[in-house]
């Protein structure tokens, strides 16, 4: 009777829906304050995505740096005349030779090895067999020769040059086992300071 509920029920629900003054006020309080809170943790969220995305990026940045800028090689332990009949890959004067490989007549893969900053060369013989023979010589230089003892591939000594001005001749010298496979004779290559040596 006294009632202000429209069934007399007195049910709490059907009080919650006839608000007083000042709940409207109350509700935008709390939806500021989700809203807020909302914005922060995406503002956060981003941040942190940003992060992750600018390290990723440095990270393949220095990777690929490392692919395309090979680091320097390390100083030659044997420049000019020092290197005479020692090994190209003991003394670093391997990392970064060029060579100069014939396309014609060259049944085996004959070489010149040549590094600038070492100021050496040397030959080397690839698809060859046991017993077979790589030499070089330098004009108004030094010679050396090395075998295939196993395997299919073989290098001589290094020989001092002038970088400015050299001529260099290396040759393939089949061997003699009568087991032999291959049926190539003798030859050579040359090359001088105005040859074009590729990195290989």
């Amino acid at each position: 009777m006294g009632s202000n509920t429209s069934n007399g029920s007195g049910d709490p629900d059907d009080v919650a829906t006839a608000p007083g003054p000042g709940a409207g006020e109350g509700r935008l309080a709390r939806l500021r304050h989700a809203l807020e809170r909302h914005l922060l943790r995406n503002a956060l969220i981003a941040g942190l995505i940003t992060a992750a995305a600018v390290g990723a990026v440095e990270v393949l940045a220095s990777r690929g740096a490392e692919r395309i800028i090979p680091p320097p090689a390390p100083a030659p332990t044997c420049p000019g005349t020092d290197c005479d009949g020692r090994n190209p890959e003991t003394t670093t004067c391997g990392a970064d030779a060029g060579s100069h490989r014939p396309v014609e007549d060259n049944p085996a893969v004959l070489e010149v090895r040549y590094n600038p900053r070492c100021h050496a060369v040397w030959g080397r013989i690839l698809h060859g067999e046991p017993g077979d023979r790589v030499r070089i010589s330098v004009a108004g230089g030094g010679a050396t020769e090395a075998e295939i003892e196993w395997g299919d591939d073989q290098f001589t000594r290094m020989l001092a040059v002038d970088p400015d001005s050299f001529r260099v001749e290396v040759c393939a010298i089949p061997g003699d086992s009568p087991d032999r496979q291959a049926t190539w004779r003798r030859y050579c290559v040359e090359a001088t300071h105005a040859t074009e040596f590729a990195l290989r």
